[in-house]
């Protein structure tokens, strides 16, 4: 049976994904099916702050009549589209946004996985999109809705996305091309043709058999029930840290559990006591109020700003064997493959002054002529870690993390961490437990490094200062003040809800 319209597609990718071979795969194909096939792309960034959108037209060669040539768009228009693919949840919830996906006309074919946008990773606060909802959206808005996690399918058979999203395609079976095609257009690659069959041919499977997958959203890997089963301490010291855990309250140990094991990777076991002192002081003035949640939330606040990214922790997180290990595993490296490692820094002055004893630094950043002299090391620097000399400086700078406790970073991050456990336990004191835990809640202003962390350290302390003058501040306006300062950059919004 003739046709008398085109079959259109929009395909949205991700940077590095291979938008584009999947696009020339999806051709190559049609071709073989004796299809006239029309494509274009309208350019996003890569790296998650937009996909690229291709879009493709095709007609069977067999339909058009002789002398003549089929007039194709070059730009999907909404209501229009009868295939849409997307490499992630959040890109499926564009589509349909835009108007890509329709009830009556459009197959989508999606990824459950999730990839974080830059959108979402610079919200002060929780910006991540709910992949619920977007589930529930696609799934009403699409005729027909062929989704399952194509991330994890890719990394079992060490192939790239691009496969195993085009053996959804195929196994979709929303268009009239045969599965043979597909295949040989895999194969006439030449370029890892074992490891995208498999993964073609796994995903065709997925999809042929309906695609679908129960989306279930990432839970905690720790619960109280199997607790015990992470109490296992492979140190006598670390043995004596968790049975401490024992005199919390059930609700708090995971998270206390979590916080033990960060600090003392960050620096020792007597740094993970000293959390402990903390947490012991806060847990002894705990009522139980939600669970004991003023114990739970202050512990999680303070592990992260105790472990603050100064320049110690990031030379030592750089150069762990773990980190090569994951580089070597998202580029595909051969076992005995040699790869390169290019990374960017840019430095401060007060990052460079807050390495020094407190003393020291604060004399040195106070300097003109000290600062003049640093600002040439200051400047964005490209270095090549997996070299022997980068990486010989890389772990003399991550080992001074063992005088971090008489740096003047540390000083600093104390002097403002201790003020705020205090009026936390002000609170608690007098009895005022909802006042108590907004102000916990308020240790995660404290976020980032450089500038984004003096910014929100200044918002910090503007509201501990209030708190201070007026004790009894109801605790909904400690909580304004915080989504106040949550809502912008410039502070306009804490100044005006303190106003």
């Amino acid at each position: 049976m003739s046709r008398d319209s085109t079959i259109n597609m929009v395909i949205a990718a991700l940077g590095g994904e291979g938008g584009g071979v999947l696009t020339n795969w999806v051709i190559d194909v049609a071709d073989r099916e004796n299809w006239l096939c029309q494509s274009t792309f309208l350019a996003g960034v890569a790296q998650r702050t937009g996909a690229t959108i291709y879009y493709l037209e095709m007609f069977p060669r067999a339909d058009i009549p002789e002398g003549t040539q089929p007039v194709m768009s070059l730009f999907p228009a909404q209501g229009d589209i009868d295939i849409a693919i997307a490499s992630e949840v959040a890109e499926a919830g564009r589509l349909v946004q835009r108007g890509f996906v329709t009830p009556d006309r459009t197959a989508l074919i999606a990824s459950d996985h999730r990839v974080y946008g830059i959108t979402e990773k610079i919200n002060l606060g929780d910006g991540t999109i709910d992949p619920e909802t977007v589930q529930a959206i696609a799934g009403r808005y699409a005729r027909e809705y062929i989704h399952f996690d194509m991330a994890e399918l890719a990394r079992q058979h060490n192939s790239v996305i691009s496969s195993v999203m085009l053996g959804a395609l195929a196994g979709a079976g929303v268009l009239p091309f045969a599965k043979a095609s597909y295949v040989a257009v895999i194969e006439a690659t030449g370029k890892a043709v074992k490891t995208n069959l498999a993964a073609f041919h796994a995903s065709y499977e997925a999809a042929s058999a309906g695609g679908v997958q129960q989306f279930e959203p990432e839970v905690s890997a720790v619960s109280p029930d199997v607790f015990t089963v992470l109490k296992k301490a492979k140190t006598a010291e670390g043995g004596k840290l968790l049975a401490r855990l024992d005199d919390f309250p059930e609700s708090c140990r995971e998270t206390m559990y979590h916080a033990l094991v960060k600090l003392v990777d960050y620096q020792d076991y007597d740094y993970a006591r000293q959390f402990l002192l903390e947490m012991e002081a806060v847990r002894d003035l705990d009522n139980g109020f939600e669970d004991s949640a003023l114990t739970r939330e202050t512990a999680r606040y303070l592990s992260l700003w105790m472990c603050f990214e100064d320049v110690p922790r990031v030379a030592q997180l750089k150069t762990r064997a773990t980190r090569m290990e994951k580089v070597r595993e998202e580029v595909k490296a051969d076992p005995d493959q040699l790869i390169h490692i290019t990374d960017f820094f840019r430095p401060r002055i007060e990052e460079f002054c807050g390495m020094l004893p407190a003393s020291l630094g604060r004399r040195m950043q106070s300097s003109k002529i000290v600062s003049a002299l640093m600002s040439r090391f200051t400047n964005g620097k490209k270095l090549r870690t997996n070299t022997v000399s980068v990486f010989l400086v890389m772990r003399l700078l991550a080992g001074m993390r063992r005088w971090r406790r008489s740096s003047l970073a540390y000083s600093e991050e104390y002097a403002l961490f201790s003020v705020w456990l205090q009026e936390v336990r002000n609170a608690a004191t007098r009895g005022q437990f909802e006042q108590a835990l907004e102000l916990a809640e308020c240790g995660r202003l404290i976020k980032g490094y450089g500038e984004t962390r003096s910014r929100t350290s200044r918002q910090l302390k503007t509201i501990l200062t209030r708190v201070e003058q007026s004790s009894q501040t109801p605790a909904a306006t400690v909580a304004l003040w915080r989504e106040a300062a949550l809502a912008d950059d410039d502070g306009k919004a804490l100044a005006k809800a303190l106003a």
